[in-house]
């Protein structure tokens, strides 16, 4: 095929990916050239043995300078710029695409098609139009030493550009992490030169905020984005590309409504395309806002066979079609739409059986049908293919204790009642319309507990039923809208020397049932409770998890009502009662398993609005309890009023009363608030003030390290991420101020990169 065309590679160590890379071009070349610029391997050796042209030009640290010095030796009239790890994937189009050319295009666009493989198998796919090919002539010369165009000189020639439907497959981002990280690293060296030469130059600005992205330190790249914006004028096509990398950034810094205006602003600017609404989709799915992700994800689905020129030029993402028919499920599951979601999820599975979101969305639906045999079937489909994910397991564990419950006729009592035997341990709960959690909550303390006292407040469902069939006495009582008043009335009847009591969505720990007795037994008389570990998994849509531990006490002696008491509509409380004896509560290895938080969002909506409502009632009964001012403040973030959580929480340390569990808790929510609006200062002194109360948690302890990061003191925060991972490691349980949060190891891998970085150790 004559051609007429010269195919320029330059190459250093590409052994591996430049013998394809020929192969690709070899159809449609008249010549090859390989600018060889310091190979120590066979690269030179593959590129001769497949008749291309080698020369060799020592690395200068500019690629400019390497294409130009490449395209010197093209003797064609025209040329294509391929690297060693792309290749043409349609080349017997180069010709006609040539000849059907006007007299005066000299610069052809070729898709370039950039490939990540997932470790499923999967690709996530990046689409950009690149100018790859043009006219030979003397004035036509790549500028910029990374990043390099040779677009301006083009134009400056007289030429004009043209589309074409060549496409390049890029498998650069395929490499391991190790050679993504040195190569990151060198185009940060390239582009920090590039700056210092051109501080106000959008374009290196911009990949320099990428730079940073890929290398893990959003603060720095988010302050380069912030610049490049701000200088970059907004009909360039980079404006639209660093919005929508700005909402990425954005989005990882969790400050969603930032990410969400970049991404709509980008869509304002080139509105067919998927990259701005995949960001949209992530966005509204943080904030639960999940009509507004899948009309996203939809949006993203429209074009993900995209062939408007616009949103080629500026780049545009595709993920792979499982992951686009999971986010398209999750976003129906959040709507409450089952049926519709789990088609999605089933043509997710259907691409890709291995795709382990999708089953864990039909393991999803089936539980909200009530069918927890398929979902937990599902969930250990899951659990075997990607074992170790804690989510799963955790969601798995919460299924295989309800599998079965609706067989309630079939349920042997927990307890059986012997009048000449007096109770050691009662169990005393409260409960309404609990026919699903209660069973589980029920056989978590078989063997353990000598009666079983619970208070219906209620119950429309077979709750009473389900109690009765376990062995427990049956009380009913008109709900008031008073937590402690419900509880009083529990331990009242309660006649046993000790009471635990649990929630219907709680579990006895498997691990814990064997040492409670012995532990009640050896107590002392001062000892008048103790504090229990409340494990809560905060489980998501998406599948993440996190992991709050509090310590609570949960068993206490029965000195009958109304000595003991509790107190608080909401939150009760039973330790100022034990206080008031003067007897001590000491910290126990029980471990509580609590399942609340792993609800649908309308149930947790509705328990959030009851217990605002419940706690409005509270601080006007007690307008100077600390305690009840620090849980309206936490109902408050959690309606994501930050505003008015912070001044709330504010308030209640300000109060002066507050436990010391409370106050470390209350001081952490703080300083998360305020980090949260980049006062990294102060961030950093209510992190320290948690950490005097709670000086073994990790929670604070991660806040600090991260203030202390954004604040560009490195030296400080590593050593305290590296602290962090050893407690986790350690799987230290609660401190002995009853309060801590287990973060996930990403977030202190993530801060333990960042600090290295601004060290220079990466």
């Amino acid at each position: 095929m004559n051609t007429d065309l010269s195919v320029c590679i330059i190459a250093k160590n590409e052994e591996d990916m430049i013998r394809d890379c020929i192969q690709s071009v070899r159809s449609c070349a008249d010549e090859i050239i390989v600018l060889d610029t310091g190979s120590d391997d066979n690269t030179v050796k593959i590129a001769k043995e497949l008749g291309a042209k080698t020369y060799f030009f020592p690395w200068q640290n500019d690629f400019a300078l390497a294409r130009n010095e490449s395209i010197k030796h093209a003797t064609k009239s025209n040329i294509l710029i391929i690297d060693a790890d792309e290749r043409l994937a349609n080349p017997e189009l180069l010709k006609p695409t040539i000849e059907r050319s006007v007299h005066d295009t000299g610069g052809w666009l070729i898709e370039v098609r950039s490939e990540a493989i997932r470790p499923d198998g999967s690709k996530d796919v990046y689409l950009s139009n690149l100018l790859r090919m043009f006219k030979k002539h003397p004035d036509v010369k790549f500028t910029g030493i990374i990043h390099e165009q040779v677009i301006e000189s083009l134009i400056a020639a007289g030429y004009k550009i043209e589309n074409t439907d060549l496409k390049f497959i890029h498998l650069g981002y395929s490499h391991d992490s190790g050679s993504m990280k040195k190569k990151n690293l060198r185009n940060l060296e390239l582009l920090d030169h590039a700056i210092k030469t051109k501080p106000n130059h959008g374009y290196e600005m911009y990949h320099r905020a990428k730079t940073y992205l890929a290398l893990g330190d959003l603060t720095r790249a988010e302050r380069d984005i912030q610049h490049c914006l701000g200088i970059l004028n907004s009909n360039s096509a980079t404006y639209p590309q660093a919005l929508n990398f700005g909402g990425v950034i954005a989005y990882q810094q969790k400050n969603i409504s930032l990410a969400i205006e970049r991404a709509n602003e980008s869509l304002s600017i080139v509105p067919k395309q998927g990259f701005a609404n995949f960001i949209l989709g992530e966005s509204y799915t943080a904030v639960s806002d999940f009509q507004s992700a899948f009309d996203a994800y939809r949006k993203m689905k429209e074009f993900e066979n995209n062939t408007d020129f616009f949103a080629r030029i500026i780049g545009d993402y595709n993920l792979p079609k499982e992951q686009l028919f999971f986010r398209l499920g999750r976003s129906l599951l959040g709507l409450k739409k089952y049926a519709e979601a789990e088609k999605y999820f089933d043509q997710g599975l259907k691409i890709n059986q291995k795709d382990v979101g999708n089953l864990v969305g039909l393991a999803n639906c089936a539980f909200a049908k009530r069918d927890v045999t398929q979902a937990r079937e599902l969930l250990e489909k899951a659990n075997s293919m990607n074992p170790g994910r804690p989510e799963i397991e955790k969601f798995l564990s919460q299924v295989v204790s309800l599998n079965g419950f609706h067989k309630v006729k079939e349920m042997k009592p927990v307890v059986e009642q012997n009048p000449d035997v007096e109770p050691f341990i009662s169990l005393a709960m409260i409960v309404k319309n609990e026919e699903k959690m209660l069973p589980g909550c029920l056989e978590s303390v078989k063997g353990l507990v000598d009666e079983i006292i619970i208070v219906d407040t209620g119950s429309e469902d077979k709750t009473v039923e389900i109690a009765k069939k376990a062995g427990a006495k049956v009380h009913h009582f008109e709900w008031t809208k008073d937590f402690s008043a419900a509880r009083n009335e529990s331990i009242k009847h309660a006649t046993g020397e000790w009471i635990l009591y649990l929630d219907a969505d709680e579990r006895i720990s498997p691990t814990s049932t064997g040492n409670i007795r012995d532990l009640l037994t050896q107590a002392g008389d001062d000892v008048g409770g103790f504090i229990c570990t409340i494990e809560s998994a905060h489980v998501q849509l998406d599948g993440d998890s996190e992991l709050h531990r509090g310590g609570y006490p949960r068993i206490f002696r029965n000195y009958g009502y109304p000595k003991i008491h509790f107190k608080g509509r909401v939150h009760e409380q039973i330790t100022p009662c034990i206080h008031a004896m003067k007897k001590s509560i000491i910290f126990s290895d029980v471990i509580i398993e609590h399942l609340g938080y792993n609800q649908s969002r309308e149930v947790m909506e509705a328990k959030i609005k009851r217990n605002y409502e419940m706690l409005l009632e509270h601080v006007k009964d007690e307008p100077l309890s600390g305690y009840a001012w620090y849980q309206l403040g936490q109902t408050l973030a959690n309606m994501r009023l930050f505003e008015e959580a912070e001044k709330t929480i504010r308030f209640s340390i300000s109060t002066g009363n507050l436990s010391d569990s409370v106050f470390a808790s209350a001081t952490a929510s703080l300083s998360q608030l305020v980090g949260n609006q980049k006062k990294f200062e102060e961030a950093l002194y209510w992190a320290d003030r948690s950490l005097e109360k709670a000086p073994d948690q990790v929670y604070a302890l991660n806040l600090k390290a991260y203030a202390l990061m954004y604040l560009e003191r490195p030296k400080e925060s590593l050593p305290l991420f590296r602290e962090i991972m050893r407690r986790l490691d350690a799987k230290k349980s609660v401190p002995h101020s009853g309060f801590d949060i287990v973060i996930n190891k990403k977030i202190i891998e993530r801060g333990i990169a960042q600090s290295m970085q601004q060290l220079g150790l990466n």
